[in-house]
């Protein structure tokens, strides 16, 4: 799937249903591993979909089985490509026999995952978290502290799906601009989890046992997002989700050759292909079917004229919609159906795009430190024991927090932009 995908992004008459057929048949492939709450979500949005798009079809709505397939296709390649990231990171602090404690290591380690995940993705928060849980168990002050560094790179990277999906779903957006926007909100998260480490508010701060990250091992997040910047720059025909799927594979291999040699680059990529892509089984399936359930949706629109929830999509639209993300995310509903279908409602309202896809990426970010069944929890929940309900729960003040400085950040951008 992923060789198809970037033939069709260097060839574009390489069609890129042969990606799709592709992808929907790892999905099939890799189905028993996913988990029970995964399988719900994907056939209630594929059923869903098919529905759409069948009463569209009889009610005169021009539809295609082939973009429905494909609809999500980039953002499933961009996940594909980026998870070849893991090939380069080498374990931090494996000779350390304590891990070091109290403020300044919390700071660092909220610092070090943000930054890691922000171009690795889950796979950084897999990677700290084992290394924090060696020996004991995973501290919920731990897990709260990961998953809230962790979410919030889905304001602003395009190496996370939530802002490859924002982007996708609003055509001319900008991501420069969605960045300038995500990156302040960011800090200002860093800045609510500092005062309350600093206030009394994070259980045992003194003895808190965080992870050793140092500067020099943030080359790789740093050089990886200039290079999607600068190449976006140079080539602003080219989506980003095409230049990070391109550039990353590229990056990769080159690194992996100067590091090790052409046997060990080989063998890595062999060891990738057959051992940890498969990994990706439920983001492959969930971002697969919220294609067909997008796609049913705009054909529903399309037959039926659909009823519209605002009159025009200002702040306060935005700030409406980024409330009704974070409700149907603390019940369980992942963010990517809200996409899906916000995206699909508001089209012809015409919004501003780059204000919309900001709406996307806070509400994902915020939404799946939330939700229990996001992926984040539940990768905490399933391989160290935490409580992804207790979780959920116990991250929603930060979130109204943060959700209460994007509503401000709405305002201060549509008075600029609009």
């Amino acid at each position: 799937m992923l060789c198809a995908s970037l033939a069709n992004t260097l060839w574009p008459a390489v069609p890129v249903v042969l990606a799709a057929a592709l992808a929907w048949l790892a999905a099939v492939l890799l189905w028993p591993r996913l988990g029970r709450q995964s399988r719900v979500q994907v056939v209630a949005m594929t059923l869903l979909g098919v529905a759409g798009l069948t009463w569209g079809a009889l009610n005169g709505a021009e539809v295609s089985v082939g973009r429905a397939l494909s609809q999500n296709q980039a953002i499933v390649s961009m996940l594909a490509s980026v998870g070849l990231l893991r090939l380069l990171n080498r374990p931090l602090g494996e000779r350390e026999p304590e891990l070091p404690r109290g403020l300044g290591t919390y700071v660092r380690s909220m610092l070090g995952v943000h930054l890691f995940a922000a171009v690795i993705n889950i796979s950084a928060l897999v990677i700290m978290a084992d290394r924090l849980a060696r020996g004991t168990r995973l501290h919920p002050e731990q897990a709260r502290l990961l998953s809230r560094s962790f979410t919030m790179a889905a304001f602003y990277s395009p190496f996370i799906a939530g802002v490859g999906m924002a982007l996708a779903y609003t055509p001319g957006s900008s991501l420069a601009a969605l960045m300038l926007l995500g990156v302040p909100l960011a800090l200002c998260g860093f800045a609510v989890l500092y005062l309350l480490a600093r206030l009394g508010a994070v259980a045992g701060i003194e003895d808190f046992r965080g992870y050793p990250v140092h500067l020099e091992s943030l080359w790789l997040p740093a050089a990886l997002g200039l290079a999607v910047l600068l190449a976006h720059q140079l080539r602003p025909d080219v989506s980003v989700l095409a230049l990070v799927t391109l550039l990353t594979p590229a990056i990769v291999i080159v690194v992996l050759l100067a590091r090790s040699g052409p046997a060990a680059t080989r063998a890595a990529l062999v060891e990738f292909a057959s051992m940890r892509l498969p990994d990706m089984a439920g983001e492959l399936a969930l971002f697969l079917s919220a294609g067909v359930f997008a796609s049913g949706l705009v054909a529903v629109f399309a037959a039926g004229g659909a009823w519209l929830p605002f009159a025009q999509f200002d702040a306060l639209a935005a700030s409406l919609l980024l409330a009704a993300t974070l409700a149907v995310s603390a019940l369980g509903v992942h963010p990517v159906i809200v996409v899906s279908g916000a995206a699909s409602l508001l089209a012809p309202l015409e919004p501003e795009p780059t204000l919309l896809a900001l709406v996307f990426a806070v509400g994902w970010g915020l939404g799946c430190a939330i939700n229990p069944l996001s992926g984040t929890n539940l990768t905490l929940q399933g391989r160290y024991g935490i409580d992804n309900w207790a979780l959920g729960r116990a991250n929603v003040g930060f979130a109204l927090i943060l959700g209460a400085a994007a509503v401000g950040l709405f305002h201060l951008y549509a008075a600029l932009a609009m």
